[in-house]
This record gives C-alpha cells, sequence and structure tokens, in this order.
C-alpha cells in the first residue's frame, strides 16, 4: 500500500462526488507531473469514506494540504473533526499562499482580457452576512489590485452583498472575472456565470485561480517546503 507524505483535500461536490472526485484526481496528476521524491493523495469531504481512507495511508505526521480559498468552517471545523486525532500536519489553505495575489497577477498579465477593462473576482461570501468568510478574498483583491499596479479590480460574492451580479453591472466595461475558487465545482460552472449573464457581461470568464498558469507550481513548492521541513525535524 501506497505511503503519502501530503494529501491534498478539497470541498468535493455533494451532488456529485465521483465528479469531483475525478476532477482532484486530475488535478493532482498535473501537480505530481511537477514533483519528485514524494507521493501526494487527494481525497473530497464529500465523498464518503475517501478522506479516512486516504488518512491512513498518510505517514506519520505527514501534510493535509486544504486545497481551500479560506480557513473557514470546511478547515477549522469540518476538516478537523474528520481529521481527529490523526498525526497529522495541518498547512495553509491554498487562497492564503503568502505571494498568491502576486502569482496571480502574473498569470491574468498573459490573459487576452487584460488591459481592456476592470477585473471582477468573484468569492462565495457567506449567506447569513458573516463577515470573516469575507476578509480573505478582500485581503486578496487589494492585493492583486497593488500587484496589478493599481489596475481597477472589483470584488463581488455569490451569496452575500455586493453581490457579483451587481458589481458585474455596474461595470459593463469589465473585461475578466476571476473565481476565487480553489475547484472549478457547481458554483463556478452554473452560479457564476448564470450571475454574469444576468448582469450582461460580455468579458472572459477566467478558470479559477487553482487552474490558472504557475498556480500547479505554487501548490507543489509550498508541499515540498513543507515535507522538507518535516524531513528537517525528524532528522534532529
Amino acid at each position: 500500500m501506497t505511503q503519502f507524505d501530503a494529501l491534498i483535500v478539497a470541498h468535493g461536490q455533494p451532488s456529485a462526488p465521483e465528479e469531483a472526485e475525478a476532477s482532484l484526481e486530475t488535478f493532482l496528476a498535473e501537480l505530481e507531473s511537477r514533483i519528485s521524491g514524494i507521493s501526494i493523495g487527494s481525497a473530497t469531504l464529500a465523498a464518503p469514506g475517501t478522506l479516512e481512507e486516504k488518512l491512513a495511508q498518510l505517514r506519520p505526521n505527514g501534510a493535509i494540504y486544504p486545497l481551500f480559498m479560506t480557513d473557514g468552517w470546511f478547515v477549522k471545523t469540518n476538516l478537523a473533526k474528520r481529521l481527529g486525532d490523526a498525526s497529522v500536519t495541518m498547512m495553509s489553505p491554498f487562497g492564503m499562499t503568502e505571494g498568491l495575489a502576486a502569482r496571480t497577477a502574473e498569470a491574468i498579465k498573459t490573459c487576452c482580457g487584460f488591459g481592456k477593462g476592470p477585473l471582477l473576482v468573484v468569492a462565495h461570501g457567506s449567506a447569513s452576512g458573516r463577515i470573516a468568510p469575507a476578509q480573505v478574498p478582500l485581503e486578496f483583491t487589494r492585493q492583486l489590485q497593488d500587484a496589478l499596479d493599481g489596475y481597477p479590480v472589483q470584488l463581488g460574492f455569490i451569496e452575500q452583498e455586493p453581490l457579483l451580479t451587481d458589481v458585474a453591472q455596474a461595470a459593463p466595461e469589465a473585461a475578466m472575472c476571476l473565481p476565487f475558487f480553489a475547484m472549478e465545482g457547481e458554483h463556478v460552472r452554473k452560479d457564476v456565470r448564470k450571475a454574469l449573464d444576468t448582469a450582461g457581461f460580455t468579458g472572459d470568464l477566467l478558470p479559477s485561480i487553482s487552474y490558472l498558469p504557475g498556480m500547479h507550481e505554487v501548490i507543489s513548492e509550498s508541499i515540498l517546503a513543507e515535507i522538507a521541513k518535516l524531513d528537517a525535524k525528524n532528522a534532529a
């Protein structure tokens, strides 16, 4: 049985868990092509029993990499509860990676719509109106605008104000919309697309951040650095 050095965990899709598992496995295959010397597994929270099965293959104190955009309820509560008392090392979620905005800016500058109009960033937000879920995308948007040398960047949400539909309607000249999502599930394929269509948005809907050019390198660098720290600690 393969022993994993690290395990990538994503939310998955409760309505279609197998589909989301397959998408994550494809994502992992791309990631593994950039990593040598360590073994990585993957699991979604939505697929029954998959996390527990893969966790049994994780080496002691192995790394858990949350493929989430924030360290909110799903990471701090749901994932933590599922991990129980397992001996693991929890890493920072993808969306909170240091320097992510700068790497995102590099990728966006290569897109055909850059320079033609404002950039819209869309995040999930909280239907209950809680402030905390908005803090990470708000800070990311600020950093992204700085990394783009003040290029106009606006933020909208699916489930809280300002709603993406309203932001898009107020910026008809916007050229790109960037989903602040870790994977391309139903929120991106359906909810974001519907909101943009309702607003009459005619620009480009970019891939979710993790699918932008260079993001597999961002993730692989983070995991390799964490494993190197764990190996050095074990060797001491």
